[in-house]
């Protein structure tokens, strides 16, 4: 029979619990990476980010929507094509034409470009696009708007370098001016030769949900032991 004391710690160990799941919805996704000049690219021509799940549940990203450098979510337009990113996962999607065919065929393009026929398993892209929303090269931002229009990730960045991404595996909000370099972070060079990235690859921002969840579960063990 568990002792009074014992459980007494129980419903506050999972009120804490529940407020940490509410937490990592509203602050667990992070822009982890940023292409501006992936537009430049021969075959796949369009620019590109990545968002990167660093929390211990999945989340939903149905309705979300992308703004440039004007974070204006009444300017921002959906993001498509992916409607979840699971715990860890990182997501790529790239700008085009606001129709699915289109998405279609510059992912293909990307993969090809970025991997030849070697794409990872697992390997996740979806898309976005419409009038005013571009990223440019001398300089810019990405803003992430969730389904009620809330802000929930933004970076800006300066002037790009060709072929190569901004890398913000530290999950930072605000100024970005990392540059990507092979071997760190992931960081590879395309198979077409003329890039450094790491697309949807992993390690990316710590999950610092995880950490989180683990430390709320070593409580809970020393408080029945």
């Amino acid at each position: 029979m568990m002792s009074r004391s014992r459980s007494t710690y129980l419903p506050v160990l999972a009120g804490l619990a529940c407020l940490a799941m509410q937490g990592q919805a509203a602050a667990v996704i992070v822009i982890s990476e940023v292409h501006p000049s992936g537009s430049g690219n021969s075959t796949y021509a369009a620019d590109w980010i990545e968002l990167t799940n660093t929390g211990a549940v999945a989340i939903d990203i149905t309705g979300w929507k992308i703004d440039d450098g004007s974070a204006s979510a009444a300017n921002a337009v959906l993001l498509r094509g992916v409607t979840s990113i699971a715990p860890g996962q990182s997501v790529v999607f790239a700008e085009g034409e606001a129709t699915d065919v289109a998405d279609l065929a510059i992912q293909a393009f990307f993969k090809t470009a970025w991997f030849g026929a070697s794409v990872p398993s697992g390997f996740t892209m979806g898309g976005y696009g419409g009038p005013g929303l571009g990223l440019s090269t001398s300089g810019d931002g990405v803003a992430i708007f969730n389904d009620a229009n809330t802000l929930v990730a933004s970076v800006t960045f300066g002037a790009a370098t060709a072929g190569v991404t901004f890398d913000n595996a530290a999950g930072l909000v605000g100024p970005i001016g990392t540059l990507s370099a092979v071997g760190i972070n992931g960081a590879f060079t395309s198979d077409s030769g003329g890039e450094i990235g790491s697309p949807g690859l992993i390690p990316e921002p710590a999950t610092i949900g995880l950490m989180g969840l683990g430390a709320l579960a070593l409580i809970r063990r020393r408080r029945l032991n």
